[in-house]
């Protein structure tokens, strides 16, 4: 009978233990500007940034509260009226869809993002004051429309031959020019394809 109840004794434990963790995962985490979850890799996700104070630069911290941020949620930063610049860290390896949709962003600086492969669907779609896009070196995807009808967007500068590109990715953007190397055959097939004005570098 100890044995059978030592047993179910365990068994309660490990259970409490895994219903534990589990529900860590599905809490929403708010500290200061940024409301996150934890992934399955307990890394974390921005699921809303709510900062009130206007600023010319804002750079996305790589980590909050020790937990290294991978991702930016879907909405997370949209219509969000307070920020310029946005520079992001190099943890950032998917930003999801809508996450900037409708913002005041002004320039997103990509680059650091070596781990970023994809963009997903409108995530900087209706950024009016959107200018400049600095984009990953791996970058493998750019969803439908993620730049769409960004009016002032002038300068898109690739750093990989990115191969999945929305043909609609930068649509209703009439001044944008796009900034690549010669080798990079996908992204210059793609420009050619749909018109838009090139700017080719050697490499």
């Amino acid at each position: 009978m100890k044995k059978i109840l030592s047993v179910i004794l365990i068994i309660a434990a490990v259970m409490t233990l895994f219903c534990s963790c589990n529900a860590n995962k599905d809490r929403v985490i708010v500290s200061g500007d940024y409301t996150y979850v934890l992934l399955e890799d307990n890394t974390a996700k921005i699921t809303k940034y709510s900062g009130a104070e206007e600023l010319l630069e804002l750079e996305i911290p790589s980590s909050i509260d020790d937990m290294t941020v991978t991702v930016i949620g879907a909405d997370a930063f949209s219509g969000v009226q307070t920020i310029g610049a946005v520079t992001f860290p190099n943890t950032i390896t998917l930003i999801e869809e809508n996450a900037f949709k409708g913002s005041s962003i002004t320039r997103a600086y990509l680059q650091r993002c070596s781990v970023l492969t994809e963009i997903q669907a409108f995530a900087f779609s209706e950024c009016s004051n959107l200018v400049q896009v600095d984009l990953s070196m791996g970058l493998e995807t750019i969803g439908e429309r993620a730049f769409s009808f960004c009016q002032k967007l002038k300068v898109v500068n690739f750093r990989n031959d990115t191969a999945d590109i929305d043909i609609f990715a930068f649509d209703a953007c009439p001044k944008v020019k796009i900034y690549t190397k010669s080798s990079f055959k996908n992204v210059i097939s793609f420009a050619e394809t749909y018109h838009y004005e090139l700017s080719v570098s050697e490499g």
